[in-house]
């Protein structure tokens, strides 16, 4: 098969992501010289990078399991080392492909390398994206309760409680998920058996080939959901889940003490950092989230006073510079750390990038994916 380019219902989401990482990155970097940013990256104590990265190799770590827990619930014979390296490998081309076409990758590595269907493998991103909101809403919402409320927080809107205002965010947008979760846990099989009824005189030629595919992918994707409906399966995801979420806080703080602002960036502002960090990163993006990941961390550290023309350290960068700093060598730092796990399993796994991308682009035509998939006719 010919290289394909990418389909043209993906264009508008790329060039989407495109114009608004672009115009977001003009906001992180706004009002600030290069050369301070240069000083500010300068005055950086690299023994500080070290905490990061280790915080964040025991966070991917912690997210592979958890990848295994869903996946061992209908395919006991999952291995953890083949989740470690379809993790690694799937996020390094979240954070390289646009409009999160990456999401694709670790359900087809699993379809090849366990025979995992592509619906229990879409199933298991579905849970944990799911599963990851439930927590952050709940950390946050928890965090607020706790720790004050940054001061610069009621200058941003007068009048409007923004802290409340976001509790009743996370009010309404847990139970949605919860509530969907549970719909697809009592009603989904219920819903297939129902439209494979309503489509049996479909059959026949290509409608009834891809009648038969797209039942199979259903069937295999509801069946995937259903991990959740184990308990004592359901309390490791969500233990997992909330360790991972809850020691990534360790990262913002490592950084802030290696640029020297740690009076600004506690345990709890790491936290809160972490939050903005996630609802900027949920906007239509460039690759590598590039611009939208630097204009909220720069955002949330003005919320923790990291904003200003004045020094942090007599004689030293301004805050603005430092800030701009923060966000550029936490994200591209992560970014560089994943990158070097996913291209150890890509030369160890021999797996071939362009190929990988060339098959997302293609849509999962290759025979490959629908071959793991017993139900799928040939």
């Amino acid at each position: 098969m010919t290289a394909s380019k990418p389909r043209r219902s993906a264009l508008p989401q790329i060039v989407i992501g495109l114009v608004v990482g672009g115009l977001a990155l003009i906001l992180a970097l706004w009002g600030v010289p290069l050369t301070e940013i240069g000083e500010a990256l300068t005055a950086l104590e690299l023994p500080w990078l070290l905490p990061v990265a280790g915080v964040f190799l025991v966070q991917q770590t912690l997210r592979a399991l958890r990848q295994m827990v869903i996946l061992r619930a209908r395919h006991p014979e999952h291995r953890f080392r083949t989740s470690l390296a379809v993790l690694c490998i799937g996020f390094f081309f979240v954070n390289t492909l646009p409009a999160r076409l990456g999401e694709v990758v670790r359900p087809m590595l699993l379809a090849e390398r366990e025979s995992i269907p592509l619906g229990a493998g879409f199933a298991m991103v579905v849970v944990e994206r799911a599963v990851d909101l439930v927590a952050m809403g709940v950390m946050v919402s928890v965090l607020a309760w706790l720790v004050p409320a940054p001061e610069a927080l009621t200058e941003i809107a007068p009048g409007i409680d923004l802290v409340a205002f976001g509790r009743s965010m996370v009010g309404v947008g847990v139970p949605v998920v919860v509530l969907a979760l549970l719909t697809l846990l009592f009603v989904g099989q219920r819903a297939v058996d129902l439209v494979a009824r309503l489509t049996t005189g479909w059959s026949s030629g290509r409608v009834g080939a891809i009648r038969r595919t797209a039942l199979s992918f259903a069937r295999h994707f509801v069946e995937g959901v259903e991990a959740v409906r184990q308990p004592g399966r359901l309390a490791s995801i969500l233990i997992l889940t909330a360790t991972a979420w809850g020691i990534t806080g360790f990262c913002y703080t490592s950084l802030a003490y290696g640029l020297g602002i740690e009076d600004y960036v506690n345990y709890s502002a790491g936290m809160g950092l972490l939050g903005v960090t996630m609802l900027g990163m949920a906007l239509p993006a460039a690759p590598g989230f590039a611009g939208t990941y630097e204009a909220a961390v720069r955002a949330g550290l003005a919320l923790y006073g990291v904003v200003g023309s004045s020094p942090a350290t007599p004689g030293g960068p301004t805050l603005n510079a430092i800030a701009v700093a923060y966000a550029l060598v936490m994200h591209w730092w992560m970014n560089l750390v994943q990158s070097a796990t996913a291209i150890y399993f890509l030369v160890v796994d021999r797996v071939r990038p362009l190929e990988v991308v060339r098959r997302v682009f293609a849509g999962l035509d290759s025979p490959d994916t629908t071959a793991a998939d017993p139900n799928v006719s040939p």
